[in-house]
C-alpha cells in the first residue's frame, strides 16, 4: 500500500534558514539610509526619529533574511530596538552626549554583525549571480558606514578631529560622506583629518577599500571559472 506524502511543517529554524543569503533587503536598507541621512538633520524631531525607525526596520529585515539561526536574529532585533528607543528620545527633547554615543555604539555592533553575515556569504561563492553581486556591494557599503560610525565615536571622545566640517549641519552625515570618499580613494579635500589618530584610520580605510576590491575580484573570477568548468 502506498501512503500519500504528507506535507512537512517546517520548524522556525528551517524557515529562517530558507531566507538566508538574500542580499536585496540589506541593499534596500543601506540605500535608504545613505539617501536619507543628509536630510535627516533638517527634519523635525518626529520626522527624524521616523526615518531612523525606518532604517532600523529595513536593517532588521536584512539580518532576518541573511541569518540561519534565531539567536543572531534576536540579537539584531535587540540592537535595532535599542537604537530606535535612543533616537526616539529626541522627540521628548532628551538629547545629550551619552545618548548619542550609546546609539552610535549599538549601531556599530549592528553594522558589524550585518557585514560579518554578508561577507561570510559573499566570500564563499559557489556561483556568480545578481544576488552575490548585490551582496558584495552591500559589504562595501557597510565598510564605509562602519568607518563613519567609528570616526564619530572617536570625535565624541575627543580622540579625533576633522577640518572642514560645517558647524550648522549634522556631523555624522558629513563623516559618512568623508568615509566613503576615503574608502573610494577619491580624496576631494573638503573634509580632512585633523589629528594623528584620524589620519591613521583614514589611510587604513583607504587600504581596506582597495584590498577589498582586489580580493572581491579574485573571488568573483575564481567562482566564475569554477562555475564555467562545472557546466561543461
Amino acid at each position: 500500500m502506498v501512503h500519500p506524502i504528507q506535507p512537512q511543517n517546517k520548524s522556525g529554524h528551517q524557515r529562517v534558514s530558507d531566507r538566508s543569503g538574500n542580499f536585496f533587503y540589506l541593499f534596500a536598507g543601506l540605500l535608504l539610509m545613505l539617501l536619507t541621512v543628509p536630510y535627516v538633520a533638517r527634519l523635525p524631531g518626529v520626522g527624524r526619529s521616523s526615518l531612523t525607525l525606518i532604517f532600523n526596520t529595513f536593517m532588521l529585515i536584512a539580518v532576518w533574511s541573511l541569518v540561519g539561526t534565531r539567536h543572531i536574529f534576536y540579537m539584531g532585533l535587540s540592537l535595532a530596538l535599542a537604537v530606535s528607543v535612543i533616537s526616539s528620545l529626541g522627540i521628548l527633547g532628551i538629547t545629550n552626549w551619552a545618548l548619542e554615543f550609546a546609539g552610535l555604539f549599538f549601531m556599530l555592533i549592528f553594522a558589524g554583525i550585518s557585514a560579518w553575515i554578508a561577507g561570510r556569504h559573499v566570500f564563499v561563492l559557489h556561483r556568480v549571480d545578481l544576488n552575490s553581486l548585490v551582496g558584495a556591494f552591500c559589504v562595501y557599503l557597510l565598510i564605509g558606514f562602519t568607518w563613519a560610525i567609528v570616526f564619530r565615536l572617536l570625535q565624541l571622545l575627543g580622540l579625533a578631529t576633522f577640518s572642514g566640517l560645517i558647524v550648522t549641519e549634522e556631523p555624522f552625515s558629513q563623516l559618512i560622506y568623508f568615509s566613503f570618499v576615503t574608502l573610494a580613494s577619491l580624496g576631494y579635500g573638503d573634509i580632512t583629518p585633523g589629528s594623528g589618530l584620524a589620519r591613521v584610520l583614514s589611510y587604513f580605510e583607504a587600504l581596506v577599500g582597495q584590498f577589498y576590491l582586489a580580493v572581491l575580484v579574485a573571488c568573483l573570477v575564481g567562482a566564475f571559472v569554477s562555475q564555467y568548468r562545472s557546466s561543461e
